[in-house]
């Protein structure tokens, strides 16, 4: 827990990632006590504010997943994507066209974008006068992967759905983001998962004042990952040594360490490894491209396995080429990337 807090408030300068986060914590807790929707209150419901108020997306009109990226690794990298880097976007991305309605409003899965451990979905919901300023989402909300691919082992979960612009026809487009902890290595993108969607209660966020509830109703969706990504694999075996950290003593003091990673997995949206103990939980993973641009992760996650070593797993923002990755660096330590492991 206190790796957690500390990850939480590490990124209170990055709305999104805040987001994910508080969600992740709030949604174990809810798997925890057997409840796994997702009510914003307390802390989450502060966050929940502070971000949404700031989110709105000013895109053209019918914003696409393909826009949504295009703008995220503008913001983040001052560049463009890459040709090689868009081919592998479009072998992660599927059509969908699922919908589900209730009380007037129709909600459709558009498509989706699946990764390692993590997804993203563009939803598009009509039946509703949207307001081009506004700011939308749903009241409660539960996400999940069937079968479990953590089969039984720790896994944790945390996503978010909000707005990012309405089409030429006024109709409201909203992201979906996932992010799952999978400790037994298994990938979203083998082809036999289900994406499984629950929401209820098509809010409007105001801010300041909470979600005002437009149009209770509850939507569903059972969706096949059947996607099978384009994008190369790398892993290195290890071992790799790296300067973690560990808190010892009070709060504020710091012991840095070595701490021992194995099995390092890049692949296009995210890393993940083996380590000898819990001492990079709390270390950024960069991605360094070519070209010298630097991606860093937007999240991090980690958990016991029953061997005693610790899975640690971290998200890139948008999918990334990785033909075009040169190296790693985990917290201040630059991994050369060995392609031939």
């Amino acid at each position: 827990m206190e790796n957690r807090v500390r990850e939480m408030f590490d990124e209170v300068r990055a709305s999104d990632e805040l987001r994910m986060e508080v969600l992740q914590m709030s949604n174990q807790e809810n798997r925890n006590r057997g409840r796994r929707r997702l009510r914003a209150a307390g802390l989450v419901a502060a966050v929940l504010a502070a971000v949404l108020a700031t989110s709105a997306l000013a895109v053209a009109a019918s914003p696409t997943l393909r826009d949504w990226f295009a703008r995220q690794w503008g913001e983040r990298t001052g560049g463009e994507i890459s040709e090689g880097q868009a081919v592998v976007i479009e072998s992660l991305t599927q059509e969908v066209g699922q919908s589900a309605a209730d009380n007037g409003v129709t909600v459709t899965v558009d498509s989706i974008t699946v990764g390692s451990d993590s997804l993203w979905a563009l939803l598009e919901v009509e039946g509703w006068e949207f307001d081009r300023e506004g700011q939308y989402t749903f009241g409660a909300m539960d996400v999940g992967i069937s079968p479990d691919p953590s089969e039984g082992e720790y896994g944790g979960a945390g996503y978010s759905v909000r707005s990012i612009g309405l089409t030429e026809d006024g109709n409201c487009r909203m992201l979906l983001e996932y992010t799952s902890t999978i400790s037994t290595g298994n990938q979203l993108t083998d082809g036999g998962y289900a994406l499984e969607i629950l929401l209820e209660d098509l809010c409007r966020h105001r801010s300041g004042e909470g979600e005002e509830i437009l149009c209770p109703g509850t939507w569903t969706f059972s969706i096949p990952l059947t996607v099978e990504s384009l994008s190369a694999t790398v892993t290195m075996e290890g071992p790799v040594t790296v300067a973690g950290e560990l808190l010892e003593g009070d709060a504020d003091e710091w012991e840095y360490k070595e701490v021992t990673l194995r099995d390092l997995t890049l692949t296009a949206t995210g890393l993940s490894f083996l380590a000898d103990s819990n001492g990079v939980g709390n270390l950024w993973a960069t991605a360094i491209l070519s070209d010298g641009t630097e991606v860093r992760s937007t999240g991090s996650s980690g958990s016991l396995r029953s061997d005693d070593t610790w899975y640690c797993s971290h998200q890139w923002p948008v999918p990334i080429d990785v033909a075009d990755v040169a190296a790693l660096r985990i917290g201040d330590t630059e991994i050369p990337l060995d392609r031939g492991a």
